[in-house]
């Protein structure tokens, strides 16, 4: 195939549309702008989206139950299953059992170039991160929260938030919990929309599972499917 850069764009005919690379997008939205003639400007999404077409990706999952075999968990396999079968790579850390502090406010980070003063296992979870291509987030609910052990790495991020606030990537977020009631997600789902807006991630969907208090009332709903399912189209 010959090399997009080689290539008079006026020449692709129907058949034989450039592909969408990150260089071409990038390519098209200069040449847009040159000429006056962008209607949307090419978005880090797009250009994320294009990139990541037709490739296998890195996948960051991290969840929060202190249960390693309870509601979330079960999700958090069926997802893994569905992203593997398409050849993505998932690199998990269950929260729960790492060796995680809280984060301290004591900006220590800010002036020793995103370094944390605390050596725990945010050592080898935040490069993982950083270099994700999405990142899942997988938690039973407490208090209509997400569970504080994962809230926890999420309040560490704080020392990488300007490099994550450059590094788009897709997201997912599965959650079980026991309750029934119509507005139990709510919180969690108004936390969740906050980080897409702040980071910034992409939403590719979330699984909420509701009325499954223990492992064998989720085993027999459609949940666990609807995760691989979600894993599969990422």
């Amino acid at each position: 195939m010959a090399d997009m850069n080689d290539v008079n764009q006026d020449t692709f005919d129907k058949d034989e549309q450039p592909a969408l690379t990150r260089r071409y997008l990038l390519k098209m939205a200069g040449g847009a702008l040159a000429f006056g003639s962008a209607s949307r400007l090419l978005s880090p999404a797009d250009i994320l989206a294009a990139d990541a077409e037709g490739k296998a990706m890195k996948i960051v999952m991290l969840t929060g139950s202190p249960h390693r075999r309870g509601t979330s968990a079960l999700l958090a396999d069926e997802f893994i299953a569905g992203a593997s079968a398409k050849g993505h790579n998932v690199i998990r850390f269950d929260a729960a059992f790492e060796k995680i502090g809280p984060c301290r406010a004591c900006y220590y980070c800010d002036e020793h170039n995103g370094e944390c003063i605390q050596k725990d296992a945010m050592q080898k979870i935040l490069p993982e991160i950083l270099s994700a291509d999405m990142i899942v987030l997988v938690t039973p609910l407490y208090y209509y929260l997400m569970t504080a052990q994962l809230k926890i790495v999420l309040d560490r991020l704080l020392s990488q938030r300007a490099a994550l606030r450059k590094h788009p990537m897709k997201s997912a977020m599965l959650v079980t919990c026991g309750s029934n009631t119509d507005w139990n997600m709510d919180a969690i789902m108004a936390h969740y929309k906050v980080l897409l807006r702040y980071l910034p991630w992409e939403d590719q969907e979330v699984v909420l599972a509701r009325h499954v208090l223990v492992r064998k009332d989720i085993e027999g709903t459609n949940f666990p499917a609807d995760a691989r399912a979600l894993g599969a189209r990422v």
